[in-house]
Order: C-alpha cells, then structure tokens, then sequence
C-alpha cells in the first residue's frame, strides 16, 4: 500500500471498474490495484511545497511513463524550471515483488547520477513531503488488509462513500510506516484517502486526491496533497497537461535509461 501515491505522480492512472459488491480487503486492494493499470503517457506537473508558515514553491515537472514489452512499468520525471532545477531527473523501473531501481540525476558541475537504495529511500524527494519509497512503483498489494467498515470520507469538499482499510506492510519491505488506513471510494476504487503511521504508530502524513478527471475509461487525478501533519509542511501536485495512450513510438525505451540521463543532463 505504500506505493498507492505512485500515481499522484502520474505514474499509473485508473481505469473506471464495476461497482461493488460484498468484498474483502483483499479483495478491495486487488480492484483498486487492477484498476491503476499504467498506461504509456506524457504529463506535464506543477510541484508546489510549502512551508510551516505557508510559504510556496513552484516546480514544473514532466513526467514520461511507458509499460515495457515485460510488462513492467517505467517513468522519467525531468524538472523544467526554475532554473535551478532545470535539467534535474528521476528514474523509476519497477521490480515486482521487489524493490524499484531508481536514479537521481543532479545536472550542477560536472553532473552527478545517484543511485537511491536502501536507506537512501527513506529521504525527502526534492524537498517535498514525499519519500523515495513513496514513488515506487511495485505492487500496491503488498501487506496484510484488514477491512475496518465502510466510511465516508470528506476530500475538497465532496463526500465519498468509502470502504476503511488497514494495511500492515510486509516486515521484509522495511518501510518506514508501521500502517496506512485507506479510504477507497465504493462506487469507483479511487482512494481518495490515505493516512501513513510512523515507527512510534503515530499518525505522520495524510494523502489526498481532491480533483479526479475522466477521460475515456481512464480515471486522472489531476490534483494530489501530501500534508505532512507533524512538521506543518504540504506538497500538491496539480496537472496541467497530460496525454494519454501515448503511442509506444513516442517513448523510446532509451528515455528509460541512466545512460540516458547523463546524456541529456
């Protein structure tokens, strides 16, 4: 479950699925799961943080996902400005059933491409209350679900009718969250809601998706808060072009690459 934000990167959008029945929470996770097929496609996102006292910062970002011939997905985020930033890249190749590869490529001096592994993954993403695990892209089944009742939960002012989730994630994930309590919308398997429980079983972030746009019978949330409740501190991710269905031609594989991002840095 901790790879449900994956998304809010545009990193997997949502296919609309049947309405529900009587299910479990496995059974619940596997449809919302089902239903984050990744589909190739370009987006472009504005990142904006702000601080403790409300102060922000803008980002705009261009995020490139393509799901490979072995069925695994993969996507390359590049900053586009300010110029700071400007150049900075992101990598994400998905494992199943393992942890993601991901690289950073910071462009200052000589350019320099890291690698981000073990505890490496429990690090802020560019200053936003994401972690590098929070972008994984592997299964989002993973944990064991225990299905707490049907809720409704208010998220930008509308109210949805929910099933409540705990997840426990696996021990050998070595996540930095002891749970997560999901709020998955009953009509459509969007969760709309998902709270993170640090190592002291407190409750630390809270995961919104206010702003869900349909196109086709492809479900994209076009507007994701992270709140970080302890330190005062939110990152919201608003979309503000996006293409769909992208034709494979259009990704070429080598975009997908380290090589790749030292060669464009």
């Amino acid at each position: 479950m901790r790879t449900l934000i994956l998304f809010l990167a545009a990193l997997t959008l949502i296919a609309t699925p049947a309405l529900a029945g009587d299910l479990t929470a496995q059974q619940i996770i596997d449809k919302s799961s089902e239903n984050r097929n990744v589909r190739n496609s370009i987006q472009t996102m504005v990142l904006k943080t702000y601080d403790k006292s409300g102060k922000s910062r803008e980002r705009t970002i261009e995020s490139k996902v393509k799901e490979g011939a072995d069925g695994k997905a993969r996507s390359h985020v590049r900053f586009l400005e300010p110029d700071d930033v400007a150049g900075v890249q992101f990598l994400t190749i998905q494992n199943p059933g393992a942890e993601d590869d991901q690289w950073l490529y910071m462009p200052a001096g000589e350019g320099m491409l890291n690698r981000i592994s073990g505890s490496s993954k429990k690090g802020s993403f560019m200053g936003t209350d994401f972690r590098f695990e929070d972008l994984e892209v592997g299964a989002a089944d993973e944990g064991t679900h225990t299905l707490l009742g049907e809720e409704a939960v208010t998220v930008g002012g509308a109210t949805y009718q929910a099933f409540k989730i705990q997840t426990i994630p696996n021990p050998d994930s070595k996540s930095s969250y002891t749970k997560f309590v999901t709020w998955v919308g009953k009509d459509d398997f969007v969760p709309r809601q998902v709270e993170f429980y640090d190592k002291k079983e407190e409750l630390e972030k809270r995961l919104t998706l206010p702003s869900v746009k349909t196109e086709g019978d492809v479900m994209i949330p076009t507007l994701t808060v992270m709140e970080n409740l302890k330190r005062g501190t939110k990152t919201e991710i608003v979309v503000s072009d996006y293409k769909v269905n992208v034709d494979a031609a259009d990704l070429p594989d080598e975009i997908f690459t380290p090589d790749y991002l030292q060669s464009e840095g």
